[in-house]
């Protein structure tokens, strides 16, 4: 073997070795994208779920650096004496705000409510948040929920009745 030839082979080998780390890179901003896309589908479903199931309020709060599923409890049960309560004295008993499942974002998440300007995406930053909110009725604000991360986005049109993906946009570089 010629030195001329074992050159040729090592540049080869380097050659590919730089294209398999080149798309490994690519593919780990895609993984993220997609991590992230599927818990939030996942937490909305359930969300959504749990608000028909339970007949009161749910909702995503989205963070800076977590998503957070919430529900709306009574802070005392209705009194017993007769088992009817009135509409003033639901409306006297004060509600909490329960955290039933929660994850970490590695990625940037924003917000975007129906007939709102392609433009106009709502970020919550350091103490703010955005809600987006489900129905006791199954029904839920019709939204687009936009996950970014080193300039690659995946771009979720979420359906009103389900709660999840009804159409999906990407862009990774």
């Amino acid at each position: 073997m010629t030195l001329l030839e074992l050159v040729i082979a090592l540049s080869l080998v380097a050659l590919l070795v730089g294209i398999g780390s080149i798309s490994y890179v690519a593919g780990e901003d895609e993984r993220a994208l997609r991590r992230t896309a599927s818990q939030l589908e996942a937490l909305s479903s359930r969300g959504h779920a749990m608000a028909v199931l339970y007949q009161k309020p749910f909702w995503l709060r989205i963070e800076e650096t977590k998503v957070l599923l919430i529900g709306a409890d009574t802070e005392a049960p209705p009194p017993v004496d007769d088992g009817f309560t009135s509409w003033e004295e639901m409306e006297e008993r004060e509600t909490m705000e329960v955290v039933y499942d929660e994850f970490d974002l590695d990625t940037e998440v924003s917000l975007r409510r129906w007939g709102v300007e392609e433009a106009l995406w709502v970020r919550p930053v350091e103490e703010e948040f955005v809600t987006w909110q489900f129905q006791r009725s199954g029904l839920c604000e019709p939204v687009s929920l936009k996950i970014e991360h080193e300039g690659n986005w995946i771009i979720m049109h979420m359906h009103p009745l389900t709660a999840r993906v009804d159409e999906e946009e990407m862009h990774i570089e």
